[in-house]
């Protein structure tokens, strides 16, 4: 029983490292959004701009279902991403900078754009497009 339990607890070890994106790991230039917090289920990565996440690689669809992101983009340029509340980068958004992620969106806000649609709202499961910035605060 003990050496069942042990695999077990061994392979779940395992699948969690896989999942979460590593700070030591290298920047491969993508963006990617997790349908689940904590980096799980489908995902999609994007290296350029999306004016709608209805269709992205290789999930199929990340409109308004993102519950995770990694920025796993090269530094330096264009290698902040803002997430936006609309489509076609519309309404408030929120920005994620270079090698950093979000594990859980359920308390992370629209922070930018106030007075548009969607400021203030959560970011988890309300996310539309997004686009490489050069910073932070930059629409």
């Amino acid at each position: 029983m003990r050496s069942i339990l042990k695999v077990v607890a061994a392979a779940a070890i395992a699948a969690a490292a896989v999942a979460v994106p590593a700070a030591a790991q290298a920047a491969d230039g993508y963006v990617y959004a997790y349908k689940d917090a904590y980096f799980a289920g489908p995902y999609c990565k994007w290296v350029g701009n999306d004016t709608d996440w209805a269709t992205c690689s290789p999930g199929g669809s990340m409109l308004n279902t993102a519950s995770s992101l990694w920025n796993n983009g090269y530094a330096g340029g264009y290698d902040d991403v803002n997430f936006y509340w609309g489509k076609s980068y519309t309404g408030a958004w929120d920005c994620l900078g270079v090698g950093t992620s979000w594990s859980n969106l359920q308390n992370q806000r629209f922070v930018y754009g106030a007075g548009k649609s969607g400021y203030g709202q959560s970011t988890n499961d309300n996310i539309a497009s997004h686009k490489w910035v050069p910073y932070c605060g930059y629409p």
